[in-house]
C-alpha cells in the first residue's frame, strides 16, 4: 500500500488514536490541525509502521 504524503496526512485526519509526537500527556484524537500527518504521531515507529496497525484499516473504510 502506497504511503505517500497525502496518505499519511489523510490518515491521520481521520485516525480516532492520532496523538501528536511532541505532546507529552495528550489523549489521542483526530485532528485537522495543521501539520497533521502519520509520521507526526506518536503511534509511528522509525521503520514507517503504525504501531496500532491502523494504516492499512483507515484506507480501507474511508476509501482513500
Amino acid at each position: 500500500m502506497k504511503k505517500d504524503a497525502k496518505s499519511l496526512k489523510a490518515v491521520a485526519e481521520h485516525c480516532t488514536r492520532f496523538s501528536p509526537s511532541d505532546c507529552k500527556n495528550c489523549d489521542c484524537s483526530n485532528s485537522t490541525a495543521s501539520g497533521v500527518t502519520c509520521k507526526n504521531c506518536k503511534h509511528y515507529e522509525e521503520k514507517d509502521v503504525c504501531d496500532l496497525d491502523l494504516y492499512q484499516e483507515i484506507m480501507k473504510n474511508h476509501h482513500l
